[in-house]
């Protein structure tokens, strides 16, 4: 495999990762901004309720996947070329 390939891949799994982390931590503070700014409850208990809140909404978010699951594209019609430029694009 040409090394382009290899950044593009690394550069996928790096962009993954950093959305990821994004993603869960602007969860995390949407659940907990008005809860700790208003002390509903005590700290510990919001952060416990605000866990349970982005693990069960990590595990149970299959109805977002749909899109991908049915397909925007179908890559069997591209190069292996054009689909690592897509999917980096």
């Amino acid at each position: 495999m040409d090394s382009i390939y290899w950044i593009i891949i690394t550069a996928l799994l790096l962009l993954a990762a950093f959305d990821l982390i994004n993603g869960v931590a602007n969860d995390a503070v949407n659940f907990l901004n008005s809860a700790i700014g208003s002390k509903a409850a005590p700290v510990r208990v919001i952060l416990t309720v605000a866990s349970i809140g982005v693990l069960v909404g990590a595990c149970f978010s299959g109805g977002m996947m749909e899109v991908a699951r049915n397909g925007i594209f179908h890559p069997d019609m591209f190069s292996y070329h054009e689909v690592m430029l897509l999917f980096l694009g």
